[in-house]
């Protein structure tokens, strides 16, 4: 891995978030997030091809977007036409609608894992099927993953005590590569704001 490449990986935004995660077993963890959709009755062939091909078509947007303006416009509206159909999806609209009843929580987000605070304490090894909801673009992410870390939770004001860093296991290239474009995306509006902030207070 480059050093471009690991610096992008292990860049990490401070976000807020609708989270909630179940604590799987080993032989739940090795058996795949396909196979579990399927044991539990929540797969749906055609979303989870939406979302892959969505992964994919991002990705190239963000190419084509530094390349030609007029062809990165293009095909950012085709990406939001194909947003559209994809929550339209039941399962996934069923998912986002449980996760925003939930109390938003500021978590820090990376492409290869998430901090965030729980109302237990999650030891080192521990496997869990986690899914967000980032408030600021209404971002679906779903991922397996691994306690690696006891953490502090990134904001001491909440009520949930405990905080845990995982890792995601298995997430496909294209799924990652949105997190960090959302990443950067973030980050650099945030450079924005205060660049007019600073520009508004000189005389």
């Amino acid at each position: 891995m480059t050093l471009e490449a690991e610096n992008r990986r292990s860049f990490r935004i401070s976000e807020t978030a609708y989270i909630k995660y179940d604590v799987l077993n080993d032989e739940e963890f090795h058996e795949g997030m396909s196979r579990r959709k399927l044991r539990l009755g929540l797969d749906d062939g055609a979303s989870s091809m939406l979302v892959d091909i969505d992964a994919r078509l991002s990705q190239a947007m963000y190419m084509l977007n530094s390349e030609s303006e007029h062809v990165g416009k293009c095909i950012t509206l085709l990406n939001d036409k194909l947003n559209v159909v994809i929550d339209q999806s039941p399962n996934l609209r069923k998912a986002k609608a449980s996760l925003a009843k939930l109390p938003p929580q500021i978590c820090d987000v990376g492409a290869d894992g998430i901090i965030f605070a729980t109302h237990e304490r999650l030891g080192v090894g521990t496997k869990l099927y986690i899914q967000f909801l980032l408030e600021s673009d209404n971002r679906y992410v779903e991922a397996f993953c691994t306690v690696v870390r006891v953490a502090d939770p990134p904001d001491p004001s909440d009520d949930l005590p405990y905080g845990a860093a995982v890792e995601f296991y298995g997430m496909k290239p294209e799924q990652r590569e949105i997190l960090i474009q959302h990443m950067f995306n973030r980050e650099s509006e945030t450079l924005r704001l205060r660049r007019l902030e600073i520009e508004a207070m000189d005389p």
